[in-house]
């Protein structure tokens, strides 16, 4: 019987799969908060991979040889997935409902009493990043911070 042989520590493995976790970890949440625009990106790219299927099965029946086929599949899936992509895009409303918009409020200020001229309803994954109109998106804070932010994309500690 040989022992066993230990090649190696398991602590370059524990922080190798830290270092890995953290950006999972914020790339996980921020696909919650812009929930609504993944489920959107998804949705299209299912409808474009079955125009990328049909078109191939009638190509098929063509004389064309199969690289062109499948160029002409992928264009077409493509033009299809750009096209359905701003569609989706266009019909976003900017308009957080009452219910949302009250149960932040609640949650935030904590009984404090809301003033448009001090506070902004703000998204944590910008609005214009994708960044839905549900409570865990959404944040009360002071006016003067959410104009400096901007649509900047929210650092790794303000996530949460």
């Amino acid at each position: 019987m040989h022992p066993a042989v230990h090649t190696g520590s398991s602590v370059g493995w524990i922080i190798l799969f830290i270092v890995g976790a953290i950006p999972c970890l914020y790339w996980l949440r921020a696909l919650r908060l812009a929930r609504d625009s993944a489920r959107l990106f998804l949705l299209n790219l299912l409808k474009a991979g079955t125009v990328f299927a049909f078109s191939m099965a009638v190509l098929t029946r063509t004389p064309l040889p199969p690289s062109q086929r499948y160029l002409l599949s992928g264009i077409l899936a493509l033009v299809c997935f750009k096209n359905w992509r701003w569609k989706a895009k266009a019909q976003r409303s900017r308009h957080i409902p009452k219910s949302v918009r009250q149960a932040v409020i609640e949650r935030d200020l904590k009984g404090e009493r809301f003033d448009p001229q001090r506070h902004h309803i703000d998204h944590v994954w910008p609005y214009a990043k994708g960044g839905s109109h549900t409570t865990d998106n959404l944040r009360v804070i002071e006016k003067r911070k959410n104009l400096q932010k901007g649509a900047a994309r929210p650092r790794m500690r303000e996530m949460w």
